[in-house]
């Protein structure tokens, strides 16, 4: 969808009178127990240690991480894929596209619809629906029972949910033509929003496609150095977490913000500190366009900050010399992330200390070479920052859309 056409279409909505009397609790259609509407399919998993049923494989299969960390509606790529000897050994079945998966063990309720066709692990259902309900509309009508949903997991370990629960959990079921409806609107934000990321990471692969150019054509002009020489070195904090420091309004980064992030440029952070834990500690808020690498436990991930940021212990925060542009800077350690890991060591976790991060060597080009290349990752990086804020809005708004279209408070136009 054009952005013009999203513009016109969140007016549209907006005008829509919301009928009062209707409301979550009090929908405009019946109930009904998914049981009476989908067939549960569960996912298999051939035997992880069988090299026979995954080398070489070119069946997808979506593990509960491929879902749960999923950052879009829809699943195309997966991290492992099984062979025909593993799908036959597992009588594992490989759902089609559309279809809808839901987590249903350990972190319960996380939905996708598969982007193609493929399988997926044993801790996972796909809800294969009848001609009473649409696949497109379930995925939303998922999210908007996901406290039934929780309501209903249990289990002595982790949650789980079972075929029984699918007999407690109830949708509303408005007319076909309605759910179809009710799923394209919802839909042109998700599409939209998996647009963006499409562009995003093609933005960064070109970036680094042009910095792998730059660094394969080292000359004798280029001067060897240390990190240590180039950058000022912060560590994170504070050193204890508590409450009393969190809840505020200030970014503060965490590992798990940028793996959740799953790009180089970062605009915000899950969790806030407040203004008592700058005054009460050590912990530093960094400028825009400084650097960050993970450097415990997920050691060498790198991304750049679009606005003022703090950091947990989990980071070495880089401030890079006048001479040193912030996004060359961010690919010079992502290039040596090989290294960086190797150095990492702990018997707990692996962790790379400031000392053993300075003193890693490094080739720099001449200035106008490593000017050239800024202004152009430069660009990249505050486009990517814009489709990611651009995103933020589109979630949101999209929240507050959702149950009051789910209830029939308001009906989508069409």
């Amino acid at each position: 969808m054009k952005q013009e056409d999203l513009h016109t279409f969140m007016e549209e909505v907006q005008q829509v009178e919301e009928g009062e009397e209707y409301r979550p609790g009090n929908e405009r259609w019946e109930r009904r127990p998914l049981s009476e509407l989908i067939e549960p399919v569960l996912g298999k998993t051939p035997k992880r240690g069988n090299d026979e049923f995954w080398e070489g494989g070119d069946i997808k299969w979506a593990s509960a991480k491929d879902i749960s960390q999923s950052k879009t509606r829809h699943v195309f790529e997966t991290e492992d894929r099984m062979t025909e000897a593993g799908k036959e050994e597992s009588n594992a079945k490989v759902m089609p596209e559309g279809t809808v998966v839901v987590t249903a063990r350990g972190t319960v309720g996380e939905v996708v619809q598969l982007g193609e066709p493929m399988t997926y692990n044993q801790s996972c259902y796909g809800l294969a629906t009848n001609d009473e309900l649409l696949e497109d509309y379930l995925y939303y009508a998922w999210q908007y029972v996901f406290g039934q949903v929780q309501a209903v997991s249990y289990g002595t370990v982790f949650d789980t949910i079972t075929m029984k629960s699918f007999k407690d959990i109830e949708i509303p079921v408005p007319p076909i033509e309605v759910q179809r409806l009710i799923a394209d609107s919802l839909g042109q934000f998700d599409d939209k929003i998996e647009k963006n990321l499409d562009i995003a990471e093609d933005l960064e692969s070109l970036t680094d496609a042009i910095f792998s150019d730059m660094i394969s054509g080292e000359s004798e002009e280029w001067t060897e150095t240390e990190f240590g020489e180039i950058v000022e070195m912060y560590s994170g904090g504070p050193r204890k977490t508590t409450d009393k420091y969190t809840g505020g309004t200030h970014e503060w980064l965490t590992p798990t913000d940028v793996t959740d992030n799953g790009l180089s440029v970062i605009n915000s952070t899950e969790r806030k500190l407040n203004d008592l834990a700058f005054e009460e500690t050590s912990v530093d808020l960094l400028p825009e366009d400084s650097v960050f690498l993970t450097s415990r436990a997920t050691v060498g991930e790198v991304v750049v900050n679009k606005f003022p940021m703090a950091m947990n212990q989990g980071f070495i925060g880089l401030k890079p010399a006048e001479d040193i542009p912030p996004h060359f800077l961010a690919h010079l350690v992502k290039d040596k992330r090989a290294v960086i890991e190797s150095r990492a060591s702990g018997s707990t976790y692996p962790e790379i200390s400031q000392r053993g991060f300075a003193d890693i060597d490094v080739k720099l080009p001449p200035v106008e070479q490593r000017e050239e290349f800024e202004e152009h990752s430069s660009s990249a990086y505050n486009l990517i920052s814009s489709l990611l804020r651009e995103n933020s809005l589109l979630r949101s708004t999209q929240e507050q859309l959702l149950p009051k279209m789910l209830s029939g408070a308001i009906l989508p136009p069409g």
